[in-house]
């Protein structure tokens, strides 16, 4: 039995994932292709547009076996979080070989884990130039950068400048730092790039340019069905509510923010220096000039951004190291197909961290430390509820009332 792992967000979910999927499957050989996928908020710190049950429906529907969620303090953390939460749960289920992403070109997967290996050994030469362009007052990006400039080639120094390969180097640095197994495939990207944000007439339009399409008061329009594949088309358009945007959490963010701006610092991802800019009185406005008056050139939109869940969540920086240093995971299943449940039966063999199909098991099956950060996650699905039913008049199901999807494709 061959396992491929794949790690997403899917928001929303497009015909490009259904080529990564099939792509993965075919390189690889796999017989199951598993998904680790953010639950209600993603890595850019925004609401997903969707909710994670319904994307996770749309995955199962269009190639995927089996997806599991990655828990919300590595969903919403820095690109390094992200990656080794993911990489831990697929790790830890002690029988996943492959683990594929997508990556801008053709680029030899030895680049990415020769360059991986590099970054995480840090030698000192290395570190001291990285140091020293953080003090001249460069951001981390543009002194990583530099200060491996005399150490890589060209081609590894362009994984650098790429947002979408960064991420394709933070896992490769998770499986090197885990000693893992799992070996890494890269699958170049067909159509607009990473951040492309209009539709293409060739390949498959990125999610940015489809998240265009969206407007807060209209549901799904014909164009932006048209670019997702027809199984997840099928499946929307029998949804009854509009999606939903980061502008609707505003009047929360701000709430927060002021109810906690003698701690802002403590939150996870809020330096004192945010934590001032955060702290300052602004005037009522709109969400972009509420971020405008906020971001600089340090402080990126999406770092702002997921200061505003950490805050609005209680997410501190102590509680997300903690979790890391004790390496506290579950693999909690959103759903899977028919076939995958031969998977499952091996998991209770290989699995060194619980799997949970109902939340009803996780008092029994997890520590105390799984149990605090399951709770984020709960949390995270009731406020994302909240909000849909408030501007929507509908009501999702809860973590606790879902049935679990053990999808017939």
């Amino acid at each position: 039995m061959k396992v491929a792992g794949i790690i997403v967000e899917y928001n929303p979910f497009h015909k490009g994932h259904e080529y990564h999927i099939a792509e993965t499957r075919r390189v690889t050989g796999a017989d199951f292709v598993v998904a680790v996928m953010s639950g209600n908020f993603t890595q850019r710190g925004i609401p997903a547009c969707l909710d994670k049950f319904t994307r996770a429906e749309c995955a199962l529907a269009c190639g995927a076996d089996v997806v599991l969620e990655l828990p919300f303090c590595y969903a919403t953390g820095s690109a390094e979080y992200f990656a080794e939460g993911a990489v831990m749960i697929l790790d830890k289920l002690g029988c996943v070989d492959s683990l594929c992403f997508g990556t801008e070109a053709h680029v030899p997967i030895s680049l990415y884990t020769e360059t991986a290996a590099f970054l995480c050994e840090e030698p000192e030469e290395y570190k001291k130039a990285l140091q020293e362009g953080l003090r001249s007052g460069l951001t981390f990006p543009q002194a990583r950068l530099a200060a491996a400039r005399p150490h890589l080639s060209p081609e590894a120094l362009t994984l650098l400048e790429s947002p979408n390969a960064l991420l394709g180097l933070e896992y490769c640095k998770a499986l090197y730092r885990r000693k893992s197994k799992i070996i890494p495939h890269a699958i170049a990207r067909v159509g607009g790039g990473y951040h492309e944000e209009s539709l293409v007439s060739e390949g498959f339009s990125s999610a940015t340019a489809l998240r265009s399409l969206l407007t807060p008061e209209d549901s799904f329009s014909h164009t932006f069905l048209t670019e997702l594949p027809e199984a997840a088309s099928a499946l929307l358009v029998k949804k009854p509510y509009a999606p939903v945007f980061a502008e609707d959490f505003l009047s929360l963010y701000r709430y927060a923010i002021a109810r906690n701006a003698d701690r802002l610092s403590s939150f996870a991802d809020v330096s004192d220096e945010l934590a001032g800019r955060l702290r300052k009185r602004f005037p009522v406005c709109d969400y972009e000039t509420f971020l405008g008056h906020i971001k600089t050139r340090q402080y990126t939109r999406t770092r702002i951004e997921r200061c505003f869940l950490h805050i609005v969540f209680g997410l501190e920086q102590n509680t997300m190291e903690s979790f890391r240093q004790n390496e506290v995971c579950y693999a909690r299943i959103l759903g899977f197909r028919e076939h995958a449940s031969s998977l499952l039966k091996v998991w209770k063999k290989t699995a060194m961290l619980p799997v949970l199909t109902k939340l009803a098991q996780k008092s029994k099956r997890c520590n105390a430390w799984e149990n605090e950060l399951l709770s984020f996650d709960i949390a995270a699905t009731d406020l994302y509820n909240t909000v849909v039913q408030q501007k929507h008049g509908v009501l999702l199901p809860d973590d606790f009332s879902y049935t679990l999807t053990n999808a017939k494709f």
